[in-house]
């Protein structure tokens, strides 16, 4: 969780402070098969927000492999997902949703839909 947690402050970094060989790197995490899976999502979700390119599909098997609710309850202990969640849905669940598959409904406009 912690090399999870530095992965994310290495993004927030890049992002405030654009840095080449740092996206590189993330990208070399999450494609590590050895990382741990906390890690490798962290990475996933850091190399998404700092580059423009689209998901590759083994990034998108490989979080939506790793990203379970038990993984995503267990990293919400981390500020930048729970900084992420919404009403009804962990960050790192959110993240996978708008990032990879935004086709998938917002369980939070679901909800509200509901009561109307």
């Amino acid at each position: 969780m912690v090399r999870a947690a530095l992965l994310l402050a290495a993004t927030e970094i890049t992002r405030a402070h654009p840095h080449p060989p740092t996206v590189r790197w993330l990208r070399e995490r999450w494609h590590d098969r050895a990382e741990a899976p906390e890690a490798r999502l962290s990475a996933a979700v850091g190399w998404l927000c700092l580059t423009d390119q689209s998901a590759p599909e083994e990034l998108r098997r490989a979080v939506d492999t790793l990203a379970d609710n038990e993984r995503a309850h267990a990293m919400e202990a981390l500020p930048w997902m729970s900084a992420a969640s919404g009403t009804n849905e962990p960050g790192l669940l959110r993240c996978r949703r708008c990032m990879l598959h935004p086709e998938e409904p917002d369980p939070e406009e679901v909800f509200w839909d509901s009561l109307f």
